[in-house]
């Protein structure tokens, strides 16, 4: 979202080439608990998700692993100690992870998106499509 949009609550407005079409995922947000935003996994922005999992100081994703598919998943995390030194794996092996936001929802909750990169084997193994985040 425009940095402006959230400032001053002005309307989303996108130009899009001929052609282009783009697809919103728009829903409640609670600032004080993990949330996953959405994927360029799958266009449904959440098909592509198992299970979510949360708790004081971890994340566990676990991706569906049907079919052969690389990119990216979103999470929101609240601010919280020991956040700056996130920890991820990805089907058991040490991920790579960036923080694409900081967004202040409401008047007193920060906190941060992060960008997990994620490769799916598709073999329907059980660490197939698996993300840890820990802090």
């Amino acid at each position: 979202i425009p940095h402006q949009t959230l400032v001053d609550n002005s309307p989303l407005i996108k130009k899009l080439k001929p052609h282009e079409s783009e697809i919103l995922h728009i829903k409640p947000a609670n600032p004080t608990r993990p949330q996953y935003i959405g994927s360029d996994l799958h266009f449904s922005c959440g098909f592509e998700v198992g299970s979510f999992e949360w708790g004081d100081n971890h994340v566990s994703v676990r991706l569906k692993n049907d079919y052969k598919k690389r990119g990216s998943i979103f999470v929101y995390l609240p601010e919280s100690k020991g956040l700056d030194r996130t920890v991820v794996t990805v089907n058991g092996k040490p991920g790579s992870v960036e923080v694409v936001a900081k967004p202040t929802i409401g008047n007193k909750h920060d906190g941060k998106i992060f960008r997990v990169y994620t490769e799916i084997e598709g073999t329907g193994a059980k660490s197939d499509g698996s993300v840890s985040i820990r802090w």
